[in-house]
């Protein structure tokens, strides 16, 4: 069975436009207050309370493939090494977020944030399984704090969720 590589040893192809998309996206537009300031924050999207965000969780895990809904795993810091043996049989070209669910004020805005950490510290790499670009994504500060593979159509369409959030 194939499995993920889970390092950071491709290049980086700048030219992609999707990938730009991406990167401006989720590094330089990131939502989470204090993280950028060119970036609309969730509020300036009217996502704010339990209820928008529980509405915009519920979009983005339908705007991914089916094996994210059941490996999409926001974890306290005790339960992460459990929840990163769970991942590690998980093959191309399923996807998976394990992350530090409380890094921020809320969950959300905690997956959002490690995506964006891993961007800005290059912590990520980007390959094509059977046709498909994956992003791999990871966090550390002292140790191993989330862990993400993902579509790119699933990045995509996860902006689209936020900007057209009402």
């Amino acid at each position: 069975m194939a499995q993920y590589q889970r390092n950071f040893e491709t290049s980086i192809g700048m030219s992609n436009r999707n990938f730009q998309k991406i990167v401006s996206f989720y590094l330089f537009e990131c939502p989470v207050a204090g993280k950028s300031k060119r970036g609309r924050k969730f509020d300036d999207y009217g996502i704010k309370g339990q209820a928008a965000f529980a509405r915009l969780k519920k979009a983005m895990l339908l705007n991914a493939t089916t094996s994210l809904q059941n490996n999409y795993l926001p974890c306290r810091q005790n339960e992460l090494s459990s929840a990163f043996e769970r991942v590690k049989s998980i093959a191309p070209t399923d996807e998976y977020c394990v992350f530090l669910k409380y890094d921020e004020k809320t969950v959300m805005q905690s997956l959002y944030s490690a995506i964006r950490n891993a961007f800005a510290h290059g912590s990520f790499s980007v390959k094509t399984y059977s046709g498909v670009r994956i992003y791999f994504f990871a966090n550390f500060d002292g140790y191993l704090k989330a862990e993400i593979i993902l579509h790119e159509d699933t990045l995509l369409s996860w902006i689209d969720c936020i900007k057209s959030f009402e």
